[in-house]
């Protein structure tokens, strides 16, 4: 038995010609969508469809893949229909994955674009003169360079202090800060970013609502099915607390680094609990 499972790094037959095309086969989106379903998922959608799919075929599904697969052998899901899916994401409020439904390949980014962007504007600030010659420049040989300082003269009527003149060909250190500093971008120019944070809360759990509400009497089975349907769709809905959204801007580049990396980590989640989660809200509806 464990010899016939798929893990999901594993190529399917199918997916050597399309991935030329750009393009996702159908059970490898399936690996996709199913790897971030969780078990409260897949146990909400079984139970919806636990007049479709016999008990045999509900005894293989262990994980959002395989009960993705079970749909495709039951014929609710092609390559030119996936109606049903987005239809089930939408129930389940899992709208995070409807992107991923879908056969066109995700071109690949860059992990931490702050970070390279911090790093490539730092070394631009640390060395500013690589940027006035933009043209790369033959070696020329090495020619003893007199000093600016003021040197000693000794003529035959004494000793003297004088200025050694800078060459005619050779521009002052005056100018040639003048145009160093036109050259280097302001510091003081502020790049802003703006992002929009949508923070949604809902319930933990929604198999104790539905196990005690969802009934049909209905003797065909393609009906009963649609009645239990909408029933559990309207549960869902009236379980719904709702949205708010949060309009951050940024004024430093190294804050939207920051927020990156406590969003990535989980942080930024509990700290929203904290904020949104108050205590009257608790006893409204509950923990």
């Amino acid at each position: 038995m464990a010899g016939l499972k798929r893990r999901a790094s594993q190529v399917w037959p199918e997916e050597h010609g399309e991935q030329e095309h750009g393009l996702y086969s159908l059970h490898r989106m399936f690996d996709i969508v199913g790897t971030h379903l969780t078990h409260r998922d897949v146990r909400v959608l079984s139970f919806l469809f636990v007049d479709v799919i016999d008990d045999h075929e509900r005894g293989l599904i262990r994980n959002g893949r395989d009960f993705l697969l079970a749909l495709e052998r039951q014929g609710r899901c092609d390559e030119s229909n996936f109606r049903q899916v987005l239809q089930l994401l939408r129930i389940i409020t899992r709208h995070d994955l409807l992107p991923y439904v879908t056969l066109k390949r995700r071109r690949a980014v860059c992990p931490d674009l702050v970070d390279k962007y911090l790093e490539e504007t730092s070394v631009r600030y640390v060395t500013p003169r690589a940027l006035s010659d933009p043209e790369p420049r033959p070696p020329q040989p090495s020619k003893t360079v007199p000093p600016h300082y003021p040197v000693v003269c000794c003529p035959t009527s004494g000793p003297q202090m004088c200025s050694k003149r800078p060459a005619r060909g050779r521009a002052t250190l005056g100018s040639q800060r003048k145009r160093r500093k036109s050259v280097t971008p302001d510091p003081k120019e502020k790049q802003t970013c703006d992002i929009r944070l949508r923070v949604r809360a809902e319930y933990c759990q929604h198999e104790t609502a539905l196990q005690g509400n969802v009934f049909s009497n209905k003797q065909d089975p393609l009906e009963r099915q649609f009645e239990r349907f909408n029933q559990a769709n309207t549960i869902l809905k009236s379980r719904d607390l709702g949205s708010i959204i949060c309009d951050i801007k940024f004024s430093e580049l190294t804050y939207l680094d920051a927020f990156w990396r406590d969003y990535i980590n989980g942080s930024l989640l509990e700290a929203l609990k904290g904020v949104f989660i108050t205590d009257s809200l608790k006893q409204a509806v509950g923990h």
